[in-house]
């Protein structure tokens, strides 16, 4: 799986997991980019940012493309214990560290106010 993100730059995530979840108070749509612990934290910190997560398209290997818009907030960057085989009769569940970036979406009624601010003021400076 290959991720593009609006500047052009590209990172592989072992796997990308979307929902909900609450951020700064509101629930919101979600996504997280799980990476492994090799992957350097100042990097994805310079490319996780609002602009560059404006546009986001997955590629799978399969061939399949998906286009994720306006996951500007950033939730979390952080390096997390994750299981990743569960504990069976004759072995421990194993876990392993990874990266995980989560960015979030603005709620319905944060674009309408950004919308409503631009609005006001076009029509205050004559831009409109």
């Amino acid at each position: 799986m290959k991720m593009i993100f609006a500047h052009g730059a590209e990172r592989t995530p072992l796997s990308i997991i979307g929902g909900n979840r609450i951020v700064y108070g509101v629930i919101r749509d979600s996504l997280s980019f799980v990476f492994p612990e090799s992957e350097d934290m100042t990097a994805l910190d310079a490319v996780f940012t609002p602009e560059n997560c404006a546009h986001i398209t997955i590629v799978e290997d399969g061939g399949g493309v998906y286009i994720h818009n306006g996951y500007t907030i950033r939730q979390s960057l952080s390096k997390t214990l994750v299981e990743v085989a569960p504990a069976t009769d004759e072995a421990e569940a194993v876990y392993e560290n990874r990266v995980i970036v989560t960015m979030a979406q603005h709620t319905y009624t944060e674009k309408q106010v950004v919308e409503m601010q631009s609005a006001l003021h076009a029509l205050a400076t004559g831009e409109g």
